[in-house]
């Protein structure tokens, strides 16, 4: 009610300029001149009746699993490149920052590992769709990264940089598999790892020689803690910060003032509910210093469990994926409102993914269906303990 004296004043100073620059002529306005005080007082409208974003929030984007086979290859080639995903596109443009589990190797040519039932290929085009939708980073620590050996992770990291996408969960050896991505903005720390415990063999996991980051808690806790030395000794002054990527020297920072995210590819394929030892796993992270587990690889979404401040998403199911089976179900986009390294709130977006009998268009779900969907997952997560309110559309769990 406050704002209505603000309005009214407002429209009267736009309808004084309209009638300044109309008084001189002759007869009526001209339709452009009309046409330019709608949008004018539409605008003031606007911008009176919006609440403005607040600057110091971080939204960050986080999707499951990607890949290009199958019903999605199919697509592509009957109706264009992005068509799978053209959906998306003004979801995505909200966040700040979007990341993606990129389940499937990215190689010039087919090289298949045979030992295995099910082996993904995308092609350096394919990274079109990620660049469309300005995917920032992608998760490798998944049971396919490895599906055309060490060369065809080599030409995968190589084609993801040459489109400026960042990536985690795989690399050269253990400690580039390990290595977090690292992100630095309005006042927000970001770290984001990668791991995952269902990987095609030990050879496919990250050692001396190149592959995946092997999903160990006991050495990823000790991974953590090594990390928090190292954060507060710089804070303490022993170590000098570098510089971010912006070229300016960073804030000496603290273990106390990252947020952490950890990517896990885990799970059963098709429950709708994490196994015990999963949240044994779950609780010893957040336990850790771990506020955010976004999990995948079920193919369909599990429930949510919060445990203190960090939520445990123990699968999002999948995203741009291929499949048509019978068990698939829709699934989840979780946008994490963070402000100064502190999660505010997390909202559930509900994408379509029932693809039995239609083309693999990719798209936020909307009206009864949303709302349908996310009373499942509501379900799953209050078994969890989790409440998630419903609205809009969307599901919405508040931490603040």
């Amino acid at each position: 009610m406050r704002s209505l004296p603000h309005f009214l004043i407002l429209f009267i100073i736009s309808c004084s300029s309209f009638s300044e620059r109309t008084s001189s002529g002759e007869g009526q306005p001209s339709s452009s001149v009309v046409s330019e005080l709608v949008d004018q007082i539409e605008s003031k409208i606007e911008k009176l009746l919006t609440k403005e974003e607040d600057p110091e929030l971080v939204k960050v984007l986080m999707g499951g699993d990607v890949m290009f086979n199958w019903g999605i290859r199919d697509t592509i080639k009957s109706k264009g490149e992005l068509a799978p995903v053209k959906g998306l596109k003004d979801l995505f443009t909200t966040a700040d920052l979007k990341v993606l589990n990129l389940e499937t190797p990215v190689v010039s040519e087919k090289n298949w590992d045979t030992g295995k039932a099910y082996v993904f290929q995308a092609r350096e085009a394919d990274l079109e769709s990620m660049s469309f939708l300005g995917v920032d980073l992608v998760s490798l620590g998944n049971n396919h990264a490895m599906d055309h050996g060490p060369e065809g992770l080599e030409e995968t990291l190589k084609f993801l940089s040459d489109r400026k996408i960042s990536y985690i969960g795989a690399g050269k050896n253990l400690e580039s598999a390990f290595r977090p991505w690292i992100w630095e903005g309005k006042d927000t720390n970001l770290r984001i790892y990668s791991a995952t415990n269902v990987a095609e063999g030990r050879s496919h996991y990250a050692s001396t020689s190149p592959g995946v980051m092997p999903l160990d808690a006991e050495q990823l806790v000790k991974k953590l803690q090594t990390e928090n030395l190292t954060l507060n000794s710089i804070k303490n002054g022993s170590k000098l910060p570098k510089k971010n990527s912006n070229g300016k020297k960073s804030k000496a920072p603290s273990s106390q003032n990252q947020f952490r995210i950890l990517s896990l590819h885990w799970g059963v394929e098709y429950s709708p509910f994490p196994t015990l030892d999963q949240r044994k796993i779950a609780k010893t992270f957040a336990d850790s210093g771990v506020n955010i587990i976004i999990g995948h690889h079920p193919h369909i979404p599990q429930g949510i469990e919060r445990i203190g401040n960090s939520l445990i998403f123990y699968s999002l199911g999948n995203l741009i994926f291929g499949s048509r089976n019978a068990y698939l179900n829709h699934n989840i986009i979780v946008i994490l409102h963070i402000k100064k390294s502190k999660l505010i709130k997390a909202e559930l977006v509900p994408i379509f993914g029932k693809f039995q009998n239609e083309d693999h268009l990719v798209r936020p779900l909307e009206g009864k269906e949303a709302e349908n969907f996310l009373n499942e997952i509501a379900v799953l997560s209050q078994d969890l303990g989790t409440k998630i309110r419903i609205e809009g559309g969307r599901g919405w769990i508040d931490l603040d």
